[in-house]
């Protein structure tokens, strides 16, 4: 019955958007570096080393990427990429810059240096590396990231009860509902392989 998979998580095995260097159009304009004829470098650094760096100048409606790559086993070369933005009001005034994307023209927030040029995650076929976790590790990562920020006890077997202060009662109600919820699907997702009975016999708990 089934196949691969069927009874067992696998990897994925897709590369993942954590080990691409890549520009974020929100810290940019978080920074002031998309102000109309601005000009500046962006660099990257891994372990206290620089592992890369770009300069970029922006015009009116786009973005100019200037940098070397070099191809495996080839010398380097002069990489020029034009990149354009694309803006949409937001609800209280003001707008919101995006790239897209020059491959496919997406709307995206984030480009990746996993080739040549700067493209979307999309176009590299990149995985965010909580998509590589196995299902019910990465639902008790969810219900352990909400419980963080309501400020409760990582056990996810204990219940959430004081409000952060500050939080609005209908935020603090939802976010613990997501929780609870992320923590009993995790736990299905795990007995549905392993059993429900031999989880109760050894009192098995995602944290």
């Amino acid at each position: 019955m089934g196949g691969y998979g069927s009874g067992r998580w696998g990897c994925g095995c897709k590369t993942t958007t954590e080990s691409q260097r890549s520009i974020d159009i929100r810290w940019l304009k978080k920074h002031g570096c998309l102000q109309h004829g601005g000009t500046g470098s962006l660099s990257w650094s891994w372990d206290g080393v620089e592992t890369g760096s770009i300069g970029y100048r922006v015009e009116k409606d786009r973005i100019l990427l200037k940098y070397r790559y070099r191809p495996q086993g080839r010398d380097w070369e002069t990489v020029e990429q034009k990149i354009s933005f694309n803006r949409t009001p937001c609800n209280y005034g003001g707008y919101r810059t995006w790239f897209l994307c020059p491959r496919c023209q997406r709307r995206v927030a984030v480009l990746y240096g996993a080739g040549k040029y700067f493209f979307c995650r999309h176009c590299y076929g990149l995985a965010y590396s909580s998509q590589q976790q196995a299902p019910p590790f990465r639902l008790s990562s969810k219900a352990q990231k909400i419980r963080k920020l309501l400020g409760a006890s990582q056990d996810t077997g204990e219940p959430i009860l004081i409000k952060p202060k500050g939080m609005h009662w209908k935020t603090f109600d939802r976010l613990r509902k997501k929780s609870y919820q992320a923590s009993d699907q995790a736990w299905e997702a795990v007995a549905r392989v392993v059993g429900y009975e031999m989880l109760e016999q050894f009192d098995v708990r995602l944290y």
